[in-house]
């Protein structure tokens, strides 16, 4: 049970196969419609049906070919008459299989286009939240600071531990320079993050490659529906990686697991880039909305029985790092409007920033069910000669590192400006303030 959820959340296995779509067509019609997302499937339903009829008829055509093909000695009166029949129903076969691929083509797209499916406990927007986000929980009360706040990137700069100024100079806008203290306290808060899920979550720390194929980000479900967020490498076709969950979903596609190895527990950090196109403008100041940033990802392979325990396992290690860093912050759960396109269920991490004023998202604990895996096709062997399922995956910043050290910045500072370093953190910096 999700610690101040429902006391019932039953998983589902509910894969976008185009078969679960044709036997289910309302139930992905009211998927699509609790997310808000206008598409419709009656196109993609129409060229299913069709695709059905042309695979019945070339199954057919098949049953009439063997005997045909299996009549060896035949006498020399009937050999040409054979000869012709198995030619034209070997062309008709090839017509129709030309014509399953053309479907096939102009399917696909539009199977990759459907999100995930909300689960049942995800909420809508009501009276109460328009979006059917609401608060589960808080820990900590928001600091209230008995001097003006001043926000991280002023802080930042008077601290002369963050250039914007370079960072727009070298690579434009939402770009950043780190320099002195600056860069060690984001080294020192990767290690500390990668050592509190590896020494105490048991999690397999990865480093995988900063550059990945189209295929991975389709299994990811990045592509197509985010391509114009996505920085690509062309003449290679590579993209740079916007988020671990992306290499670490491609690790084991294509696979048939053994049940005896899950759960598999990655932690991963690694640098992110987006174009974040259209991101609200008060959320582009300072370190919240970079097109290059780092982040340390949690991710896991799970049997789909465990997934919803899961997700509530990996939500308490992302608010482990929050707890032990003394940051306050609060856990929403989102409503299938705001849920990630991946995401069946997400939970938001929110920090709070006293030089904002408010709570802003640190991290996302999302539970895939099988979506990923089928994009990615990544399967197990619940027993030893048992059929193939697919796998449940989930994922989760564990955390953004530079909204941490933003949360940081503006948490700890003091009246004459200098910021005290968290004492989970001393031993790390070498130092106990930040100062001019």
């Amino acid at each position: 049970m999700l610690r101040g959820d429902t006391p019932c959340l039953c998983y589902t296995v509910i894969m976008l196969s185009l078969d679960f779509i044709r036997q289910n067509p309302q139930v992905v019609q009211e998927g699509l419609s609790r997310r808000r997302d206008p598409q419709s499937i009656d196109e993609l339903l129409r060229m299913a049906e069709q695709k059905r009829g042309l695979v019945t008829r070339c199954d057919g055509l098949y049953t009439a070919l063997k005997p045909l093909k299996e009549m060896r000695v035949a006498p020399i009166e009937r050999r040409a008459e054979l000869s012709r029949q198995i030619k034209a129903i070997t062309q008709d076969i090839r017509q129709l299989e030309l014509q399953i691929i053309d479907i096939d083509t102009r399917l696909q797209p539009l199977l990759l286009s459907l999100p995930n499916i909300p689960h049942s406990s995800v909420k809508e927007g009501d009276g109460k939240s328009a979006t059917g986000d609401y608060e589960v929980r808080r820990w900590g009360e928001p600091v209230s600071l008995e001097f003006e706040a001043k926000a991280h990137w002023e802080l930042g700069e008077r601290l002369g531990i963050i250039d914007f100024e370079a960072g727009t100079k070298i690579s434009g806008s939402r770009f950043i320079t780190l320099k002195g203290a600056g860069a060690r306290l984001e080294r020192v808060l990767i290690s500390f993050m990668l050592d509190m899920h590896t020494r105490e979550n048991r999690y397999t720390e990865i480093l995988p490659p900063f550059l990945v194929k189209r295929s991975a980000m389709i299994g990811a479900g990045q592509l197509p529906k985010f391509e114009d967020q996505a920085y690509a490498c062309t003449e290679d076709e590579l993209y740079l990686n916007p988020t671990a969950e992306v290499p670490l979903v491609a690790v084991h596609s294509d696979s048939i697991l053994s049940t005896g190895i899950l759960p598999i527990r990655y932690v991963a950090w690694t640098t992110a880039f987006r174009r974040e196109a259209g991101s609200a403008s008060r959320q582009t100041r300072g370190l919240l909305r970079l097109h290059q940033f780092n982040k340390v990802e949690l991710f896991q392979i799970v049997a789909p029985q465990d997934s919803y325990t899961v997700l509530d396992q990996m939500l308490g290690h992302a608010e482990a790092v929050l707890r032990d860093l003394e940051l306050s912050y609060r856990v929403v759960t989102l409503g299938a409007p705001n849920l990630p396109f991946a995401a069946a269920k997400t939970f938001d991490l929110e920090v709070w920033m006293p030089g904002l004023g408010r709570y802003v998202e640190i991290s996302s604990v999302s539970n895939c069910e099988a979506f990923q895996a089928r994009r990615a096709n990544i399967k197990y062997r619940p027993t030893s000669g048992g059929h193939v399922e697919f796998v449940h995956t989930l994922n989760g910043s564990g955390l953004a590192v530079g909204r941490t050290m933003a949360a940081i910045l503006e948490t700890y500072q003091q009246a004459d400006g200098t910021v005290i370093i968290p004492k989970v953190l001393r031993p790390y910096m070498g130092v106990s303030a930040l100062s001019f």
